[in-house]
């Protein structure tokens, strides 16, 4: 039986599906057999960054239906054979995706589950900026989590530059964790290339470690001030105050 964990967060643009797909990656080059369940119903947002883009032949959609078996759906990654998606494109009712996980969830060992479905699932993990509109919508989001049943809530800080952690622009992922009550399980460093489809090797190696937290391996954390002392990382602060 895999380990279902909903991705969410309740204000736009934080980064939940990069995160869906980055931890997914992750947990399949650890041998993990791994699901992402895409909840972007327009365009399988899930299957684009993860570099699946129209290779699906059947979604949830044709599932919906009653054209084709829930297994069916599965988008297979042509270069990490660990790595699934499910997309929803064309579903009407997200409600499906639900009864379509209960259907493969013997296949896998991680269904990641990007903001669908979330009744079926062991935990959860909010994704925030650092910022205050985030993090305060991260709170509502933990409690209304909290009171539709998931009780194991852990928390991903996304997007933190530790050239404004070193300003004082932002908290560290350590404090806005404390402020949320809420369990640390990755901190994931901004990252400028992500935009132009590309991802930095920190930000792959953040993953991972990710990765080995979740999975229980080992606790560890990206540490994103790596780079911002001394001299270079001054000039480095300074050029990024200027983006």
């Amino acid at each position: 039986m895999a380990r279902k964990i909903y991705l969410t967060s309740f204000k736009g643009g934080t980064g939940v599906t990069t995160c869906a797909v980055g931890l997914g990656v992750a947990l399949a080059a650890m041998g993990e057999r791994t699901l992402i369940v895409d909840g972007d119903f327009r365009c399988c947002s899930a299957a684009i960054i993860g570099e699946c883009r129209d290779l699906q032949v059947y979604t949830l959609g044709d599932y919906e239906r009653g054209a084709c078996r829930a297994k069916q759906t599965l988008t297979f990654h042509p270069m990490n054979g660990n790595l699934c998606f499910m997309p929803s494109m064309g579903v009407t009712d997200l409600s499906v995706a639900a009864q379509a996980v209960k259907d493969v969830d013997g296949l896998f060992d991680f269904i990641l589950l990007d903001k669908v479905a979330p009744e079926v699932c062991d935990g959860a993990l909010i994704v925030t900026e650092p910022f205050t509109p985030s993090v305060k919508s991260a709170d509502c989001c933990r409690s209304a989590l909290y009171d539709g049943g998931i009780k194991d809530i852990g928390l991903v800080v996304n997007k933190i530059n530790g050239g404004q952690i070193l300003n004082g622009e932002v908290m560290t992922a350590h404090e806005i964790a404390t402020l949320l009550h809420l369990p640390l399980k990755a901190v994931i460093p901004e990252d400028l290339l992500l935009p132009a489809g590309d991802w930095k090797q920190t930000t792959l190696k953040a993953f991972k470690t990710a990765a080995e937290t979740i999975t229980g391996k080992r606790e560890s954390f990206c540490n994103v001030l790596k780079g911002y002392g001394g001299i270079n990382g001054v000039i480095k602060r300074k050029m990024r105050a200027k983006l």
